[in-house]
C-alpha cells in the first residue's frame, strides 16, 4: 500500500514551520523586500516524464529577483515515458490453475536453478513489482512472484476475499503446485513487501510451506501499520480516480514518490491499472478510454486490521531465520525493537528508499537478499567440521602463564 503520510507541520529534512508560518504561505503573504513577481500558470495535465525530468531552458528561478522572458516561454516537450515489458526481467510467465482456491493465479518465473525466492507484493502493486530485484538474483535462485487474487492477471471466484486467511492459503498453495514435482528438496525464502510481508509471515506461521528456511519482511511493522490505519482511507482517495493514459501513470508514480525509479515504476504501473471506456463504470460501449485502479484497494478496508495485529509476535516466533528491511529504525515497535536487541533476527536499513525499497534501490535490496540468502546457506548443506579419527586422542588447548594455586615446588 501507499507510504505513510508524514506529518504536516514539517517539510523537508530539518525544517518545522509554525501555523503561522503555514498560513502566511498559504495565503502568499511576503513581509519584507518588493513584492513578489507573479508566476505564470502551470500546464494542464501531469505530462509525461523525460529523461532527466528536469525543467526546461528559461523555466523560473529559484530566487524572487529578476525574471527573464524565457519564464513565460513555452516549455519543451518532454519524450514519451518507454514503458517496460516483462519478458525482459522474468524468463517465463505461468496461469497455475487451483481450483480448490476458487481461480487462476499468474505467477512470473525468473530463473531455472537454485533455491527459491518466493516473493509477495504489496496492496494494489502486482507481481512485477519485483521485476528489477528478480533480473538480479535469477542467476543463481528461482525467483517466483506471483499476482495475488484481486491484482494484476490473476482472476479468482472471489477477488475482493482479501482475508489473512485466505490470501495466506492462496501463497500456500502456490508454492505447493510450483514446486512439488522438484527433485529432491527445494529450499527456499519468502520475501514480502507491505501487505505482502504480513501474509508472508502468516503463511510461514502455518508451518506448511514445505522446506521454508528463511523469510524476509519488507517496510511492515504491526505498531507502524496499525497507528497508520485510520489515515489509509485519505491516502487511497488522493490518489487520481483515472489517467488518460498508461504513461501518465508512470509520470504520477514517479513524482507523487510512489516509485521513486523510473525503470521499476515503467514495468510495474501498467499492471495495476486496467483500460476501460470513459464514464462508462462497466467497461463496455466504445469511445475514449481511461484507465483506471486494478485493485479496489478501499473493499479491502476490513481486513487491514487482521493483516497486522500480532504480526510482530508472529514474525519473531518463526523458527527459521529472519530478516526485516526498513526504511528506518523509527518504524520499529516494541516487540521489534526487544527482539532486535536479543538478536532474534537481522535488522537491514535502508534510509534513502522510499515504501517501496525494492524498487527505489533495487541493486541494493538485491544485494541484502544474496547476503541474507548466503549468510545462512540457504539451499546448502549445513556446514561439516572436521572431527579427529577413532582411536586418536583428542589434545585440549594447553594455557599459557603462570599456574595459580599450584606449588611451585620446594624454596
Amino acid at each position: 500500500m501507499n507510504k505513510f503520510p508524514v506529518s504536516p507541520g514539517k517539510i523537508g529534512a530539518g525544517i518545522e514551520l509554525r501555523p503561522a508560518d503555514l498560513r502566511k504561505k498559504a495565503l502568499g503573504v511576503h513581509t519584507g523586500g518588493p513584492p513578489l513577481p507573479i508566476a505564470p500558470p502551470a500546464p494542464v495535465g501531469l505530462g509525461t516524464l523525460g529523461e532527466d525530468d528536469e525543467l526546461a531552458d528559461g523555466a523560473v528561478p529559484s530566487s524572487c529577483g529578476d525574471m527573464s522572458a524565457g519564464a513565460f516561454a513555452v516549455p519543451k516537450s518532454r519524450p514519451p515515458v518507454a514503458l517496460g515489458s516483462w519478458a525482459a526481467y522474468w524468463d517465463k510467465r505461468m496461469e497455475v490453475h487451483l481450483p480448490g482456491r476458487g481461480g487462476t493465479f499468474n505467477v512470473y518465473v525468473a530463473g531455472t536453478e537454485g533455491p527459491i525466492v518466493m516473493c509477495v507484493h504489496g496492496g494494489g502493486y502486482s507481481g512485477l513489482t519485483w521485476s528489477l530485484v528478480a533480473k538480479r538474483l535469477k542467476d543463481k535462485y528461482r525467483v517466483v512472484a506471483p499476482d495475488m487474487r484481486g491484482h494484476g492477471l490473476t482472476s479468482t471466484n472471489n477477488d475482493t476475499d482479501f482475508s489473512k486467511e485466505t490470501m495466506s492459503e492462496d501463497i500456500i498453495a502456490i508454492w505447493d503446485y510450483m514446486f512439488r514435482g522438484s527433485g529432491g528438496h527445494p529450499a527456499g525464502i519468502l520475501v514480502g513487501h507491505s501487505m505482502g510481508g504480513g501474509l508472508a509471515v502468516w503463511a510461514a506461521a502455518a508451518k506448511r510451506v514445505k522446506w521454508l528456511e528463511g523469510v524476509v519482511v519488507i517496510d511492515v511493522v504491526e505498531g507502524t501499520a496499525l497507528a497508520a490505519l485510520p489515515h489509509m482511507m485519505n491516502i487511497l482517495a488522493g490518489r487520481p480516480a483515472s489517467f488518460r493514459s498508461v504513461e501518465e501513470a508512470v509520470t504520477w508514480a514517479v513524482r507523487s514518490g510512489m516509485s521513486r525509479n523510473k525503470e521499476a515504476a515503467a514495468v510495474s504501473m501498467p499492471s495495476q491499472l486496467v483500460e476501460k471506456p470513459l464514464g462508462d463504470p462497466g467497461g463496455g460501449g466504445e469511445g475514449p478510454r481511461q484507465w483506471t485502479w486494478r485493485t479496489p484497494l478501499e473493499l479491502s478496508r476490513p481486513y487491514w486490521e487482521g493483516w497486522y495485529t500480532g504480526l510482530s509476535e508472529a514474525f519473531l516466533q518463526l523458527p527459521c531465520p529472519k530478516a526485516l528491511l526498513l526504511a528506518g529504525t523509527d518504524r520499529l515497535d516494541r516487540a521489534l525493537t526487544i527482539g532486535q536487541m536479543q538478536g532474534k533476527f537481522q535488522l537491514i536499513l535502508m534510509p534513502t528508499a522510499g515504501h517501496a525499497i525494492h524498487e527505489d534501490e533495487p541493486d541494493r535490496a538485491a544485494e541484502h537478499l544474496l547476503g541474507f540468502l548466503r549468510r545462512f546457506r540457504v539451499g546448502e548443506p549445513p556446514l561439516q567440521f572436521p572431527r579427529a579419527p577413532a582411536g586418536v586422542r583428542t589434545l585440549l588447548p594447553v594455557v599459557a602463564g603462570p599456574t595459580l594455586g599450584v606449588p611451585s615446588g620446594p624454596k
